[in-house]
């Protein structure tokens, strides 16, 4: 009996320390430069130099470019020569592969989360596993088959410089079922795309700011304004008496007038016009 208490009491413990440190989450990525395109081609014979004689003779490439409005990155993988055995796992690294092609030194999955390689990568919950886990978000390549094709769309790997989830100064790297690293490849932008422009907007009053002193012609369709004669030389300025239908008038530096408004400052110069005649 108390066996079976210590045991409970345990269980619960081990459980609330679950509840309180949950799996972190991967955020989707939304900027990435529209268009851009990067590459990573696998080096023949890889397997040769990573000392397996029946390793295959892999060849192949990891297309990733954005999606669709810069949201997140689509992968292309398409393979052949793949050796027996398998399944085969791949991920992106943190490290690039050195120049002597040593793929053991591009250290550990790109997991900008710090989640951990344990609990598994669930695949139905994508943004809980590592950025870099591919074949765990997206399926392992089958065992014995001599080529591997697959598409998908990762939200969750950025394309923008400088974030953690960033991977194009980094490297992709397949594995033997016992983790072993056969082969791998490092990205190459082969289309630097563009930047998402800023948007923009129209005040909606069409209110037009004037911000030097001076005055302002009278508009005709009510589109815009223009500078005229200066200050004092409007006869309504000077004198008093009923403005000219000059197509001036003067205005107080930083004044602001709208299209309404200037409808009405039309309608009052025409109409003192017409009391002159009279």
């Amino acid at each position: 009996m108390r066996t079976s208490l210590a045991l409970s009491l345990i269980g619960a413990a081990a459980t609330g320390v679950a509840a309180q440190n949950p799996v972190p989450t991967a955020a989707a990525v939304t900027n990435n430069p529209v268009g851009l395109v990067a590459e990573a081609v696998l080096p023949e014979n890889s397997w040769q130099k990573a000392g397996f004689p029946n390793g295959g003779n892999i060849k192949g490439k990891v297309v990733a470019q954005s999606g669709d409005g810069g949201v997140g990155v689509k992968f292309d993988i398409e393979l052949s020569g793949l050796p027996e055995g398998g399944p085969f796992t791949y991920h992106i690294h943190v490290n690039p592969v050195p120049e002597n092609g040593n793929c053991s030194a591009t250290g550990a999955h790109l997991d900008p989360t710090e989640r951990g390689e344990d609990p598994v990568c669930d695949k139905t919950k994508p943004e809980t596993c590592q950025v870099g886990d591919l074949a765990g978000k997206y399926g392992a390549i089958p065992a014995d088959k001599d080529t591997f094709s697959a598409s998908y769309l990762d939200k969750y790997s950025s394309l923008v410089e400088g974030t953690g989830a960033y991977f194009l100064n980094r490297s992709i790297v397949f594995h033997y079922p016992n983790k072993t690293r056969i082969t791998c490849a490092n990205f190459k932008i082969t289309n630097a795309g563009t930047a998402p422009k800023p948007s923009e907007s129209i005040c909606e009053d069409h209110t037009v700011t004037v911000t030097q002193s001076g005055p302002v012609a009278v508009p005709t369709n009510g589109t815009g304004v223009s500078s005229a004669a200066p200050i004092g030389t409007n006869p309504a300025q000077t004198t008093g008496s009923a403005p000219a239908p000059s197509g001036s008038l003067p205005v107080v530096a930083g004044a602001s007038f709208s299209t309404s408004s200037m409808t009405g400052v039309v309608a009052a110069l025409l109409g003192g016009a017409m009391m002159l005649m009279l």
